[in-house]
């Protein structure tokens, strides 16, 4: 009997499908392989959202992929520019969910890859204050809420199934 075979993933901060490989994570049972996108993609400061208003749809915290859609539709142009980046001749990206971003600065990519040491937002919105929203300091590990309008760094992100 032939058994599925296991998805051959590189080591964490080398390049793989379009990016640079992250690590793995879990959306429901379903295992992906987080891609960063290149450096030269990243989107220079900006605001998450002009509108503070709840964004429905874009609570999730490993989703990233429904949280950006959600982003979308409310007229997010960070968003619109991400879903309409072309890089590394992919064009499925989309702004990490706060456990995404996580995993992407536990991967400490180096080189002229590696993040910033500044912030960058989370396609994760603030639960309990519509006009917040996720963020994680490329610095020192933090994650805490920003208002919506204030301006930080994005960088794009995909999946691929394992």
């Amino acid at each position: 009997m032939n058994a599925p075979q296991a998805a051959v993933l590189p080591a964490i901060g080398q390049p793989f499908a379009g990016g640079i490989f992250a690590g793995r994570f879990f959306v429901g049972e379903q295992a992906f392989a987080l891609i960063v996108a290149p450096k030269e993609s990243e989107i220079p400061v900006t605001v998450w959202n002009k509108s503070m208003k709840h964004v429905a749809g874009a609570l999730g915290v490993y989703d990233g992929a429904a949280n950006t859609e959600a982003m979308v539709e409310a007229g997010s142009a960070l968003a619109k520019k991400i879903r309409a980046l072309d890089a590394g001749g992919f064009k499925d990206w989309y702004l990490p969910s706060r456990g995404e971003l996580l995993l992407a600065y536990a991967a400490a990519i180096e080189g002229d890859e590696a993040f910033e040491r500044d912030w960058y937002w989370s396609s994760t919105q603030y639960a309990d204050d519509a006009g917040w929203s996720w963020c994680q300091a490329f610095y020192d590990g933090t994650q805490l809420c920003n208002a919506k309008d204030s301006k930080l760094r994005a960088r794009a992100v995909r999946r691929v199934p394992i």
